[in-house]
């Protein structure tokens, strides 16, 4: 395909803000998509670049974007594509440094996502963001597909990286897919793509900002993050993965968002929840993403015959159980939160060690007994 064949895509509805006749005819070899104040070392010679303009500051002089155009000229791009979502329309300063370094520039609407462009730029048809998640979902050995598939997606070959998988429920994918992209629109400056797995799953894969990772390797999306709200109203459930720093740890974020997504339908089945990988830091969000059958299952090992709890006193000893474990152990605590004597705790203790067969003064078994308190 050459730069005047996308032009020519109606759904797409591309503004040609500049470009002359021999650029138009040239050919498009790949796509890349950033941000980056500063491309170099991201563009390849025949790529198409796709840009948000978050680097954009608006009232600068027009250096930067001088800047950044005549990085692109030294990569060898073949056109700027720049997004309209960002300042509501592309800068002239951009359209003027455009054209004094020969780069045609082409506006994209608001209504059209990167995703879209990605697609038309492909000759067989077939949906790039879906063959992106397959391959993640297969963690292929060989890097190089993985990375085509980024760069056919309009992704760069770099990360940090973040998953999102989300669902409507049953089996639309389709609308699921419809929907997760509506709600990455939200952050503009971030690119990503978006494809369908069997059984309803829509699966994002985004690139994050360089500085989207904070002391310690952790994440510092908290509420900033604008798809967080967006995902929300968007769709039922979602799970965000963690940030990996490179493409390899894709398959490793598809699964950490896939269990954030499970906590997120067991904390909420009838309601709308949002869980993010980091989130889960303690045993109570990470239990509630185990299947809740093999939840079940090891509750009643663990347990034994108080997992049933159908007399009263096998109520009143998980009472005290959980009471106990709450107080770390401490009999003197737990007899004056249960109001009872402390001898009548050392009882009730030693009879919970007997049906369950754990030693509660043993860290191990305590850990156990909590978990299954967790799973029940």
């Amino acid at each position: 395909m050459h730069v005047h064949d996308l032009l020519q895509v109606d759904s797409l509805d591309l503004t040609l803000l500049w470009g002359e006749g021999p650029l138009l005819d040239r050919e498009v070899r790949g796509v890349t998509t950033t941000d980056l104040a500063d491309p170099t070392g991201s563009v390849r010679p025949g790529e198409l670049v796709l840009s948000g303009l978050g680097w954009w500051a608006p009232g600068n002089d027009g250096a930067q974007a001088d800047h950044f155009v005549s990085a692109l000229r030294s990569a060898g791009a073949v056109a700027l594509l720049a997004a309209e979502t960002a300042h509501g329309e592309v800068p002239e300063a951009l359209v003027d440094s455009c054209r004094a370094h020969g780069i045609a520039l082409v506006a994209v609407p608001a209504h059209t996502t990167f995703r879209a462009v990605t697609e038309a730029l492909r000759p067989d048809g077939r949906p790039a963001a879906d063959e992106l998640v397959a391959l993640v979902e297969a963690r292929p050995a060989d890097g190089a597909a993985l990375d085509a598939a980024l760069r056919t997606c309009g992704l760069p070959t770099t990360g940090p990286y973040r998953v999102v998988v989300a669902t409507l429920g049953g089996a639309d994918g389709g609308g699921a897919v419809n929907a997760l992209t509506e709600a990455l629109r939200a952050s503009p400056g971030e690119p990503f793509a978006v494809g369908g797995l069997p059984g309803g799953e829509a699966v994002a894969v985004v690139q994050a900002a360089p500085d989207a990772e904070g002391p310690g390797g952790r994440t510092s999306l908290g509420e900033a993050w604008p798809t967080l709200r967006a995902l929300r109203q968007a769709v039922p459930h979602a799970g965000v993965s963690a940030l990996v720093p490179a493409a390899e740890g894709l398959g490793s974020a598809l699964d950490q968002a896939r269990y954030a997504l499970a906590v997120a339908r067991s904390e909420a089945p009838d309601g709308t929840r949002v869980i993010r990988a980091d989130d889960l830091h303690t045993m109570g969000p990470l239990f509630a993403g185990v299947p809740a059958d093999v939840r079940r299952a090891f509750s009643s090992r663990v347990l034994g015959p108080l997992a049933r709890g159908g007399s009263a006193s096998h109520r009143m000893l998980l009472e005290t159980l959980e009471v106990f474990l709450a107080q770390h152990g401490s009999w003197a605590r737990t007899a004056e939160k249960l109001r009872l004597h402390v001898n009548t705790v050392h009882y009730r203790i030693q009879r919970i060690e007997m049906l369950t067969g754990r030693d509660l003064s043993r860290l191990d078994h305590k850990l156990d007994l909590r978990a299954a308190l967790l799973c029940r």
